[in-house]
C-alpha cells in the first residue's frame, strides 16, 4: 500500500512539473520488416531511403502524451563510459520538436538509447509509451 501511494505522488510530481513543457510534435521513423526474417537489413541502409518499403513513418502530437514523453526524456541519465556495449542497432529514431524551434533526436535501440548522440540508461516506461502512441508492433527478442 504505502508503494503504491509513493508510486502515486511520483506519477502526480511528473505530471505537475512538466505543465509548461509544451512540445509541438514527435516525428518518428522505424524499421518495420517481417519476424519471420532473421536478420533484417541494417538501420542506416533502411533510415537513408535504400529500403523504403521498410521505413514507417509517424507522429505522435497529442500534447499530454508529448508532455509525458518529454518528462521521461528529461530524467534520462547517461551511462557509465565502462558500461557502454560495443555495438547496438537502432530500431526507431524520434525527433522531439520544441516550440522554441529546436529538437533533440533519440535513437531506442536493443541495448540502450541515444539521446542527441549521448548513451542513455533504459526508461523501459519510455519505450513502451513510444512504441504504444508510435503504432511500433515489434515484439521483444529474447
Amino acid at each position: 500500500m504505502k508503494c503504491i501511494k509513493l508510486f502515486i505522488c511520483f506519477l502526480i510530481f511528473i505530471f505537475l512539473s512538466c505543465q509548461n513543457k509544451s512540445v509541438k510534435r514527435i516525428d518518428i521513423k522505424y524499421q518495420n520488416y517481417a519476424i519471420e526474417t532473421i536478420v533484417g537489413p541494417k538501420w542506416e541502409e533502411v533510415i537513408n531511403g535504400e529500403h523504403p518499403e521498410l521505413l514507417v513513418k509517424s507522429s505522435i502530437t497529442n500534447e499530454k502524451v508529448c508532455d509525458s514523453i518529454i518528462c521521461l526524456v528529461n530524467s534520462l541519465k547517461p551511462m557509465k563510459k565502462g558500461t557502454i556495449p560495443d555495438e547496438c542497432e537502432p530500431y526507431m529514431q524520434c525527433i522531439i520538436h520544441f516550440p522554441d524551434g529546436h529538437s533533440s533526436v533519440l535513437l531506442l535501440g536493443d541495448y540502450y538509447n541515444t539521446l542527441d548522440g549521448v548513451a542513455m540508461i533504459e526508461n523501459n516506461t519510455l519505450v513502451k509509451m513510444i512504441r504504444k502512441y508510435s503504432g511500433y508492433n515489434h515484439p521483444p527478442m529474447y
